[in-house]
């Protein structure tokens, strides 16, 4: 049975639950409609040393009634197709992968001509399956938003997908209110889409950037499982302009790739490494041994009252406690003073 994958190739580096979190910088309409806006916030995702930048296509004509209060803002922001394919050449100047968010099927037709390295869908689209079915043939890694939707939305969407071939969709978690309280991030939902629907999950932040606990909301959002991070830029955030609430300005934003890559180093990997160099100190530091609790002499059959349990600090870790059991009884070979921690070698073989 096919099942989405658990690894994605973008611009050549892999995305898993294995590999370093994977960072992209959001534009959306953060550009406020202004070609050299976008290029300098195209600037400044690479600068903060961001995996993707992210571009926000969209159609009006095919994306909204035209009879909605906010659709002249969002015409006055839209670019045309010429205005898109020059940021595109643009950011491909620059050694970083683009991401298409495409809000519509011209604007997904559009966004796939310029060759993106990876397609966004919005939440809006989960249950559009024009777009589902031309971001899944498209053959591209693409992430799915989830915010708002339900389980069985989310599920016919995966179904969809993967019947028209698209097993490298990505589930992304995150609700955009503009923003979206604390309270209602609900960091854990990423563990269960994970379990649900067995695939990889991305996390899009949208709190209220300005608040201290932000950028640990993305770290803890990695600790739940989320393979790729997504954070709004804007350059001035004390404009308020379009998108501003959970965006991040330049600056700020560098430091919050710093510190998700930090943290997302820090979880290390998900299965048992041999013990590293910092654990074999740490072992001659803090981990208790077998000692001698007195002068022993040799030839002495050793009992429990002979040894006690001690942290020696030696060179080496030395034997675990947890071994007394299987050397009770056997002979010493020579003498072993007192504090002196007892190995294999001490000991006679086991009769």
């Amino acid at each position: 049975m096919t099942a989405l994958s658990t690894s994605v190739t973008i611009r050549g580096k892999r995305v898993s639950d294995a590999d370093p979190v994977y960072i992209i910088g959001e534009i959306a309409c953060g550009h406020q409609g202004s070609i050299e806006k976008c290029k300098r916030l195209i600037d400044s995702v690479v600068a903060a040393g961001a995996d993707a930048v992210q571009l926000e296509f969209f159609y009006p004509p095919a994306n909204m009634v035209g009879s909605l209060e906010f659709y002249k803002l969002i015409e006055d922001l839209a670019f045309t197709r010429e205005q898109w394919a020059d940021l595109m050449a643009y950011a491909r100047t620059h050694d970083i992968a683009v991401s298409a968010f495409v809000y519509d099927d011209v604007s997904l037709d559009w966004a796939l001509a310029m060759k993106p390295d990876m397609l966004k869908l919005n939440s809006s689209d989960i249950s559009n399956p024009d777009l589902i079915i031309g971001a899944a043939k498209s053959g591209l890694p693409f992430t799915v938003g989830t915010g708002a939707s339900t389980r069985e939305e989310v599920g016919e969407a995966v179904a969809l997908s993967l019947k028209h071939g698209g097993v490298q969709m990505i589930l992304q978690h995150g609700v955009q209110n503009f923003p979206t309280p604390s309270d209602n991030a609900h960091i854990r939902r990423i563990t269960l889409l994970k379990e649900a629907f067995k695939g990889l999950v991305m996390y899009a932040d949208h709190t209220d950037a300005s608040l201290p606990l932000a950028p640990y909301l993305d770290l803890a959002a990695v600790g739940m499982g989320a393979c790729m991070v997504e954070k709004h830029v804007v350059l001035d955030r004390a404009a308020k302009g379009v998108d501003w609430q959970a965006a991040l300005e330049p600056e700020e934003f560098a430091n919050y790739v710093r510190t998700v890559r930090a943290g997302s180093r820090a979880l290390g990997p998900a299965f048992f490494p041999p013990p590293t160099e910092g654990d074999e100190k740490y072992r001659r530091f803090q981990k208790k041994s077998i000692v001698a609790a007195r002068d022993i002499p040799a030839g002495s059959a050793l009992t429990r009252a002979d040894v006690s349990f001690l942290r020696t600090q030696g060179s080496e870790a030395g034997l675990s406690p947890m071994k007394y059991a299987s050397i009770d009884g056997r002979h010493t070979r020579h003498a072993i003073p007192k504090w002196q921690q007892i190995t294999l070698a001490d000991l006679e073989a086991a009769s």
